[in-house]
């Protein structure tokens, strides 16, 4: 095998892993916290394109589910409220 075919093998090989080692790092998903999911709901209610009094009318929903109160796994988890 001469020098460049080893070269070009060598290449190739450093390439296909370079590339397979960029796939496997792939970030972690995680979930949207309230303040994001509140936003992406906004800005998506902006995009369609409504009259002023619908879209006022949806956007109060969105703002007063926001203010409701969010029920966590740490709540179950309160001794006193088991029975």
């Amino acid at each position: 095998m001469n020098t460049l075919a080893r070269l070009s093998l060598t290449a190739l090989a450093a390439t296909a892993i370079a590339l397979l080692a960029g796939c496997a790092s792939h970030p972690e998903l995680r979930p949207y916290s309230a303040e994001e999911t509140r936003q992406l709901q906004l800005e998506a209610l902006q995009r369609r394109g409504l009259s002023l009094d619908d879209y006022e009318q949806q956007r109060r929903v969105i703002q007063r589910a926001n203010d409701l109160p969010v029920v966590t796994e740490a709540a179950d988890a309160d001794p006193s409220t088991k029975g």
